[in-house]
C-alpha cells in the first residue's frame, strides 16, 4: 500500500511531497555525488535506481526556487525502514527546513511508527533531537559492505 502524491506544509512555506515526478534527479545526484560525505562519487545510475526503489520525499522552497532538499526511506512498509540520503541545500539550512524534512519523512503515512534506523555522523544532533540513539542490541547487527555507493 503506497500513498500517492502525499504532501505536507512546513515552516515559512516550505513543503514536501513524495511525488517522484517532482524530483529534480539531476540536483539530487549532484548533492549525493559531489556534496555529501556518505555518497561521494555515487554514479547517476545508482542514484536513479535508489530513487526508483525507495520512498522519496522532496523538500521544496516557498520562493519558487524548486527542490531544496531530499530524503529517502528504504522500507518493507510493514516492520522496518532505513532513513538515508537526507540532504538540504546549504542556502536553506539553519531555519528548520531540515528538521521539517526529517520529521515529515518519518511521519509519512506509509512508514510512520515503523522501527527506523539511520547512519549518520555522531555529531548530528538533529537526529538525536528526533529520538534517534545508539542501536538497540548493536551486537546483533552485522554488515556486509557494498561495492556500490
Amino acid at each position: 500500500m503506497l500513498t500517492m502524491a502525499w504532501t505536507g506544509a512546513g515552516p515559512d512555506g516550505y513543503w514536501v511531497s513524495d511525488d517522484k515526478a517532482l524530483l529534480d534527479t539531476e540536483r539530487v545526484h549532484g548533492w549525493m555525488s559531489r556534496e555529501s560525505y556518505w555518497a561521494a562519487g555515487r554514479t547517476r545510475e545508482v542514484t536513479e535506481r535508489s530513487i526508483e526503489h525507495s520512498l522519496c520525499v522532496g523538500l521544496y522552497a516557498p520562493d519558487g526556487a524548486g527542490q531544496v532538499g531530499f530524503a529517502r526511506v528504504v522500507t518493507d512498509y510493514a516492520t522496518f525502514c532505513w532513513l538515508c540520503d537526507v540532504f538540504v541545500d546549504a542556502a536553506h539550512r539553519g531555519a528548520g527546513a531540515g528538521t521539517f524534512l526529517v520529521q515529515t519523512a518519518l511521519g509519512h503515512p506509509d512508514v510512520a511508527g515503523l522501527r527506523t534506523v539511520l547512519m549518520a555522523a555522531p555529531e548530528r544532533s538533529l537526529y538525536r533531537r528526533l529520538g534517534f540513539g545508539t542501536l538497540i542490541r548493536a551486537e546483533r547487527w552485522m554488515e556486509r559492505p557494498s561495492s556500490a555507493s
